[in-house]
């Protein structure tokens, strides 16, 4: 009769006594340098894509209104000068939002 060690599928008995070592700081070391180099980008909360979309529509209607302005100007009966100022008014404030999303980074996850 075979005794079984000879069938390449058969399993031996283990001679070496099992070495229990329960520090895991190597081990926890090396995960955590391996999750640096995997980190995925920075995601936005829910609430900040809602904010992304709303200075966006923002910044379009300004220059909706700009464009308005501009059309305006072709009326003897508006004052060219006060449309002027307008539309200085609206370029800063479109200047001003278009630096926001640099901000608004700063508080991504």
């Amino acid at each position: 009769m075979n005794s079984g060690y000879s069938s390449p599928y058969s399993v031996k008995p283990d001679t070496s006594p099992i070495q229990q070592s329960l520090n895991t700081d190597s081990q926890q070391q090396m995960y955590k340098e391996d999750e640096k180099n995997q980190k995925s980008p920075p995601t936005l909360p829910f609430e900040v894509d809602g904010i992304t979309e709303v200075l966006g529509n923002t910044f379009v209607s300004l220059a909706n209104l700009h464009r308005m302005l501009s059309n305006l100007k072709n009326n003897d009966s508006v004052d060219e000068l006060d449309i002027e100022q307008l539309q200085g008014k609206i370029d800063k404030i479109n200047n001003l939002i278009l630096e926001l999303p640099k901000d608004i980074a700063k508080i991504s996850i």
